[in-house]
């Protein structure tokens, strides 16, 4: 089943969040046993779009369109959509329905540019959109489908995930390959690339798709249904040993749900003291997990010499030397997390925001060891990659048990 994903925007280089959310959709459709041939960012000018989505529609079983919010770029989008599928635009009562009842339960008056929304290709199903006034369509025609969405990203991932994922995994389970999931950290795109070239580059037909973000890496495997089978054990057992140092998890399982996961089955509990991830680390811990209160029974957040010394305990002298000691901070900081909770596991980090070094301290009662990381980027950005560095090392840490192992042992 080969899916072809077409972008439309004004500028050929999206901002990180829609690509990234774009990416999500193609590592899903990965994920599902579906072969993404193309995946293509195009200016919103009509013979671009004219062009790219024949070919998409020449190479692929499904295209999925992803079009700009704005009423102009959708309205011609479609258009050049009808005319390559032989139809044309029509009002679509489902889609008029839809917006009239977001505009009555958001309180939006549907403006007059609003109206061109209401049409949609007369041989189209409506795909509803409750969080704007753009609806998106499924057209089935001579064998091909094609599906239209918005870029948004809070409305690309609803309409995605609750209708065209589902709808395409049910129509087409025979048809998917098989597949296979490894998440890594600390790899760049291009050093897997490198790492795996010879994997990648197989006469099995077995696609491997690699994909990073701040350092949080996923390689995709996709096996053709007619592979044979010792072939790709082979494959995946060569692979998996190359990753091996790197990998956190092979399942689709995030950070957050594997320690969870650890926790529960130890039946430990988790203390978080933070300074350079100013709270990251409890926010994303407790926005995806419904049970984080069980399990991370307290959180502290001590952005200043004085907060460290007078909430958990580190010795004010530590502050008063000319270059301060961040792994005796980091070291304080957990001891002193771990003995006002009574927590079985304990996490702190300290450093310096400017030039991006974290220093950040995992252990229990048998051990507190001492990690660094060099991040980049944004504010946001050394914020998230810190804080994937630190769940990637406290993984591997619940994973094996060795609280008591470590390179620095204070």
């Amino acid at each position: 089943m080969k899916i072809s994903l077409i972008t439309s925007s004004n500028n050929e280089i999206i901002s990180s969040e829609k690509n990234n959310s774009v990416k999500l959709i193609a590592s899903q459709l990965y994920k599902n046993g579906f072969d993404v041939v193309l995946n293509q960012v195009i200016k919103c000018k009509a013979e671009v779009v004219s062009n790219s989505f024949n070919k998409a529609l020449e190479i692929s079983d499904c295209v999925i369109f992803i079009c700009d919010n704005e009423f102009e770029k959708t309205y011609m989008c479609k258009k050049v959509i009808c005319d390559s599928m032989q139809t044309k635009l029509v009002i679509n009562n489902y889609a008029k329905k839809n917006i009239e009842e977001f505009s009555r339960l958001k309180n939006v008056p549907i403006k007059k540019e609003d109206s061109s929304f209401f049409q949609l290709p007369e041989i189209a199903r409506c795909i509803k959109n409750p969080n704007s006034v753009f609806q998106g369509f499924l057209i089935e025609k001579d064998g091909k489908i094609v599906f239209f969405l918005p870029l948004f990203h809070s409305e690309l991932h609803h309409m995605f995930f609750t209708s065209v994922l589902p709808y395409i995994i049910q129509k087409y389970k025979d048809k998917t390959n098989s597949s296979y999931v490894f998440k890594t950290f600390g790899l760049k795109i291009n050093e897997m690339n490198l790492l795996l070239k010879d994997l990648i580059k197989n006469k099995h037909g077995v696609e491997i798709v690699c994909n990073e973000y701040l350092l949080n890496g996923e390689i995709l495997v996709s096996v053709p249904t007619k592979a044979r089978h010792d072939v790709v054990t082979n494959l995946i057992q060569t692979l998996y040993s190359k990753i091996l140092p790197y990998v956190y998890s092979d399942t689709d399982s995030s950070y957050p749900e594997l320690i969870e996961n650890f926790l529960s089955i130890t039946n430990k509990k988790i203390v978080f003291a933070e300074d350079f991830t100013a709270g990251k680390m409890v926010n994303t811990f407790y926005s995806v997990l419904p049970k984080a209160k069980e399990m991370l029974i307290e959180a502290y957040f001590t952005p200043t010499p004085n907060s460290k010394s007078r909430i958990l305990g580190v010795d004010s002298n530590v502050f008063n030397k000319p270059t301060i000691d961040q792994e005796e901070v980091a070291y304080q900081m957990a001891l002193g997390a771990m003995e006002n909770s009574g927590a079985d596991i304990v996490v702190s980090n300290c450093g310096e925001l400017e030039s991006g070094e974290v220093t950040f301290a995992i252990g229990s009662s048998e051990g507190i060891h001492i990690y660094h990381q060099v991040v980049s980027g944004t504010y946001e950005q050394k914020i998230d990659m810190a804080c994937n560095a630190i769940f990637f090392q406290l993984i591997k840490k619940l994973k094996h048990n060795d609280f008591h192992l470590g390179s620095t042992v204070l």
